[in-house]
């Protein structure tokens, strides 16, 4: 069953934004230049819009289905998992919004150890819509993708993806099933074989108490750069209109249904 959206909480969203009562089905839309992302030593750039939930009972599973008009390189959407503090707003220049800088006995200052996050979702690059996760820890973040389909059958062959993360132990494992497949199954059997692995991320729970843990979802469109000057627009003809009226519509809108986690 769909959470509450009263649960959650927001991340680069603007105050005019509200979850729906259920979490069965929302948007979020992300504009230009916005990013989940970790460059060492410790670089963090959160600029993406998050909507997450802060968990009082241990982890176990986290799944939604993410759909959307992949259109610029890197555009993405998906689930994320925090394991720390929760989530803060970075701004461009990787510097936090809200600094806390902790000090020691001595009066020196120390910084803080930074959370561990995984991603994992649809990301549109090279031409085509992939399955992507990237792992986050104190040392930068790795970048794993898988193509969803094959280039000559066009990017939008696979319109939609269900995204899950399970705990196995101190594991996190990332799971992906293709929702146009799996009406096909008729077995339980069958229907587990749709799942397919995509990752582990070991010892990504080892040290990290219960309440620690943040699960959410995410919208990124890290290109900053006008819809008019992409392929898009080769395809799609320019758009119309005033320049006001074309910057409102350079964002990225992710679609999220089914969202359950427990």
């Amino acid at each position: 069953m769909p959470p509450c959206g009263s649960s959650f909480s927001t991340l680069n969203l603007p105050s005019t934004f509200s979850l729906p009562e259920c979490m069965e089905y929302f948007t979020l839309t992300a504009g230009p230049n916005t990013d989940l992302w970790r460059k060492p030593p410790n670089g963090d750039t959160a600029t993406a819009p998050i909507v997450f939930t802060s968990l009082r009972n241990p982890f176990v599973v986290a799944e939604v289905t993410v759909s959307a008009d992949w259109e610029m390189e890197s555009d993405q959407g998906g689930i994320v998992v925090f394991a720390g503090a929760a989530p803060q707003s970075f701004s461009s220049e990787n510097v936090p919004i809200s600094p806390v800088t902790p000090f020691s006995r001595h009066g020196i200052s120390r910084s803080l150890r930074p959370c561990k996050w995984v991603k994992a979702g649809m990301e549109f690059c090279s031409g085509t819509v992939n399955v992507s996760s990237v792992s986050a820890t104190a040392d930068g973040a790795d970048w794993c993708v898988s193509p969803l389909c094959l280039p000559d059958n066009g990017p939008t062959t696979v319109h939609s993806l269900r995204i899950k993360f399970e705990r196995v132990g101190h594991s996190l494992m990332v799971w992906y099933q293709i929702p146009t497949l799996s009406p096909f199954a008729r077995t339980p059997g069958a229907v587990g074989s749709t799942w397919k692995k995509l990752r582990e991320v070991t010892w990504f729970f080892y040290g990290v108490e219960d309440k620690c843990v943040h699960v959410g979802v995410y919208a990124s469109r890290p290109a900053n750069i006008s819809r008019n000057s992409t392929m898009w627009a080769v395809m799609n003809g320019p758009m119309l209109g005033s320049s006001a009226m074309a910057g409102s519509e350079e964002g990225l809108v992710v679609e999220f249904e089914d969202l359950e986690i427990y």
